[in-house]
C-alpha cells in the first residue's frame, strides 16, 4: 500500500495541548493519583497489569452499571472498552447478577469438571462452527495455546505477526509490540525486536513481522520463508494504538 500524502503537524502545539489536558485530567483524578502511590507498596506501578499504567496515569474504577462506569473520584464515563470485549452485556446486568449469585451459592471453583462447561461449549461450537473447545483464563493463554497447537500440527516453528500488535505476554509473541524506531528496521522488512528483558533470542528469531494492511508485504514474507511458518496471527482490527480498521479485502487476502 503506497502513501503519497503528507500532513504538517505543529509539534509544539501538540505538546502544549497534551500538557494542558494532562493537567486538567490530574485535577479530576486527585484521589486516583493518591491511591496509586499507596498501591505501589504492594503492586508494581500500583496496578495489576502493565497496560493499566498507560500514561498519563491509571484511573481506578469503583463500579459499573449498564454502559457506564464510575471511578474512585466520582467521575462518570461511557464504557467503550467493555473489558476487552467480554462485557458486551454491560455492567451488573440483572440477569447476569442473578446467574452469578445462583452459582456462587453452589461454589465457584473446583479442580474437577462440571456440567456447566458443556452447554457453553455447545453454544460456542454453534456460533463459530468449531467443534472442540477448551477454556482459558486470559488472551495470553489462548494465543500461547494457539501457537503451540499450530507448531504441533505443522511441525514448523516460525510465526508471522503484525508489527505493533499485542497478543499476550508469552515468549512466542511478546515481540515488536512497541518497537523502538531506531531498532525496528525498514517498514517493508521490520526487524523482530524483543519487547522486554528476559526474552530469549531464540524465541525472537522465530518471529517475522509485517505491517498491517499490506498484502504485498505478507506475500513477500510467505515467499521468503516458504514452508517455515506454523501460523500467522492477526487482529481483525489493530488495537492498543487506537483502532485501525483493515482495508477492504485485506483479511480475505491474508486468508
Amino acid at each position: 500500500m503506497a502513501t503519497t500524502e503528507s500532513v504538517e503537524i505543529d509539534l509544539a502545539w501538540v505538546e502544549e495541548l497534551t500538557k494542558r489536558e494532562t493537567e486538567a485530567l490530574d485535577r479530576r483524578h486527585a484521589r486516583s493519583l493518591a491511591y496509586r502511590e499507596d498501591a505501589k507498596r504492594f503492586l508494581p506501578g500500583g496496578v495489576s497489569s502493565s497496560w493499566q499504567s498507560w500514561p498519563p496515569h491509571p484511573i481506578y474504577v469503583r463500579r459499573g452499571e449498564g454502559s457506564h462506569v464510575w471511578d474512585i473520584d466520582g467521575n462518570e464515563y461511557v464504557d467503550l472498552h467493555n473489558g476487552y470485549g467480554v462485557m458486551v452485556m454491560g455492567h451488573a446486568h440483572p440477569k447476569v447478577v442473578e446467574a452469578v449469585q445462583r452459582r456462587v451459592e453452589l461454589g465457584t471453583h473446583f479442580a474437577q469438571p462440571t456440567e456447566a462447561a458443556l452447554p457453553v461449549a455447545e453454544n460456542l461450537a454453534e456460533r463459530y462452527r468449531l467443534p472442540q473447545w477448551r477454556f482459558g483464563n486470559s488472551g495470553t493463554e489462548a494465543t500461547l495455546d494457539a501457537c503451540r497447537i499450530s507448531r504441533a500440527h505443522t511441525g514448523r516453528s516460525k510465526i508471522l505477526k503484525i508489527e505493533g500488535t499485542y497478543h499476550g505476554h508469552h515468549d512466542s509473541l511478546m515481540v515488536s509490540v512497541f518497537p523502538d524506531e531506531e531498532k525496528a528496521g525498514p517498514r517493508d522488512h521490520p526487524v523482530a525486536v524483543p519487547q522486554t528483558l528476559g526474552l530469549p533470542k531464540e524465541f525472537v528469531d522465530l518471529v517475522v513481522n509485517v505491517p498491517f494492511n499490506d498484502l504485498e508485504a505478507a506475500k513477500k514474507a510467505f515467499a521468503e520463508h516458504a514452508g517455515e511458518f506454523a501460523c500467522m496471527i492477526v487482529e481483525p482490527a489493530m488495537t492498543n494504538c487506537g483502532l485501525v480498521f483493515p482495508d477492504a479485502g485485506y483479511l480475505a487476502g491474508l486468508k
